[in-house]
């Protein structure tokens, strides 16, 4: 179903275009794949990890200008980490 609606041959109805439906389709998820935990995707910011995205970290100055260097702390969302909150 999903190739059908990228090659534009799925029948969604007269005023539906199949194509368009699948470009917005696949636009939301890649928003909601790559957004911040707190909006539901992004578990445990695992993709960010994989492209290395720091995240919403406040502070990068210790880091600027070691360039070549691979960045190793580990992404933080709007909320902070999950470690970071208190329970209780």
């Amino acid at each position: 179903m999903l190739k059908a609606l990228e090659d534009g041959k799925a029948e969604l109805g007269s005023s539906t275009d199949g194509k368009a439906f699948f470009a917005l389709l696949l636009q939301n998820t890649i928003e909601g794949y790559f957004s911040d935990p707190i909006y539901g995707g992004n578990r445990d910011m695992e993709p960010w990890r994989m492209i290395g995205f720091p995240g919403a970290r406040y502070d990068f100055r210790p880091f600027v200008g070691r360039f070549g260097e691979a960045y190793t702390l580990p992404p933080v969302g709007l909320l902070g980490r999950p470690e970071w909150r208190s329970r209780g």
